[in-house]
């Protein structure tokens, strides 16, 4: 059950109050930043809630079913906390938020933690910012279960998977780039298509820190699924795990020496064999 500070919750029963909403997002890579809907800066659990941005968030509802509690973020796009650079390249996806209430003339009273969950979609326009904020029902939506299919539906070195990817992770350098979403390495040797599929991060460069899923692999080329923003130079180092397409044959026997553990059943009888 929820509870709120005593001091806070006679403050709730004032006729007229002080009340700010404070937000705090956490990337993935740790950092941090938190806005405060009132005119002040403040500290609040050793974390500095700004003022200069501004801060609106969509009306807080709750619920006891399942439906997930969708607001929006809005703030101002002057580039200092939402660089164009990281919103373009992903890195604000997936983050975790907190939403929080307080008494802005007395911060001693407590905090009331009103919602946490993830950051969607970011969207830049019209001199703003805005982000989604998506309530942690939101994994009640995702499907559970599996079906049958012809491939394997396990990930390369998860637990149902079990291949060491560490054995399969190769590093590397750019020396030459065609566009933002091919490159090449002429230091590679491996087989046309071994990375094909495979997921490449950048540890070094702009791009450091960013993955990609390798779309296809011939000779010393990499065409990545989508292009990088921002953009990969010459010298930028990566490592990239060998592409599994989830082929029994193909990847699970011959690439990966993996049969029992595949996940998939393409020898099952189709509809037409059934019927027959």
């Amino acid at each position: 059950m929820k509870s709120i500070p005593s001091n806070l919750l006679a403050h709730y029963q004032l006729e007229t109050t002080t009340l700010a909403h404070g937000l705090v997002i956490t990337r993935q890579d740790a950092t941090a930043v938190a806005f405060t809907s009132a005119q002040d800066d403040v500290f609040i659990g050793g974390v500095l809630y700004t003022a200069s941005q501004g801060l609106e968030i969509t009306d807080i509802e709750t619920g006891a079913g399942f439906s997930v509690s969708n607001l929006e973020l809005t703030t101002l796009d002057d580039g200092t906390v939402f660089t164009h650079t990281d919103i373009y390249s992903g890195r604000w996806r997936n983050s975790a938020f907190k939403i929080i209430r307080y008494n802005a003339a007395n911060v001693t009273d407590g905090v009331d933690v009103l919602l946490t969950g993830t950051v969607g979609d970011v969207k830049v326009g019209d001199g703003k910012i805005t982000a989604e904020l998506r309530g942690l029902q939101q994994y009640l939506q995702q499907p559970l279960g599996s079906i049958t299919s012809r491939t394997c539906r396990a990930r390369l070195g998860d637990s149902r998977c079990t291949v060491n990817t560490v054995a399969y992770t190769y590093t590397g350098a750019v020396t030459g780039v065609v566009s933002t979403q091919i490159f090449d390495d002429s230091s590679r040797a491996e087989d046309d298509e071994w990375f094909s599929d495979g997921v490449l991060t950048f540890t070094s460069g702009e791009c450091v820190g960013l993955q990609q899923k390798v779309k296809t692999f011939s000779a010393t080329r990499f065409t990545l699924s989508l292009p990088m923003f921002p953009a990969v130079n010459v010298g930028d180092t990566y490592s990239v795990v060998a592409g599994c397409r989830k082929r029994l044959a193909e990847d699970c026997a011959g690439k990966f020496n993996n049969v029992l553990n595949f996940q998939g059943e393409p020898h099952l009888p189709g509809v037409d064999a059934l019927s027959r």
